[in-house]
């Protein structure tokens, strides 16, 4: 089932955030009903996007290329799209791309009992 590459978690907070996770493998199907389910859920008033890409494995260019799609489409509804990450191959690879400057990247690491989030730019 291509849907079972992302997952979609509504976190009912007051600001509306909606927080898709990808898994590996992303095939061409799955990043396509990822762009549209985020269309869908900004389409219905979402205004923050979190996308976790800490599961892909390897952050390559479709995927890149998919994910400043959905940032460009999103934006001009008025939506914010984040990354979130904490493998440091990842958090590389969103260096060395420069991605880091066009997204809000979250890395956050779980700690017993409470959660740290550092937001860089």
């Amino acid at each position: 089932m291509l849907a079972s590459n992302i997952g979609l978690r509504e976190d009912g907070s007051v600001h509306s955030t909606v927080s898709f996770t990808v898994l590996k493998p992303a095939s061409p199907e799955s990043l396509g009903i990822l762009r549209t389910d985020i269309a869908d859920a900004v389409a219905a008033g979402s205004r923050e996007i979190v996308i976790d890409v800490d599961d892909i494995g390897i952050l390559d260019f479709p995927i890149i290329t998919v994910l400043i799609s959905i940032l460009r489409q999103s934006r001009e509804s008025g939506a914010s799209v984040s990354l979130r990450a904490k493998r440091q191959s990842i958090l590389d690879t969103l260096r060395i791309t420069a991605l880091n400057k066009v997204f809000t990247v979250i890395s956050t690491d779980a700690l017993p009992g409470r959660r740290v989030s550092v937001v860089t730019r």
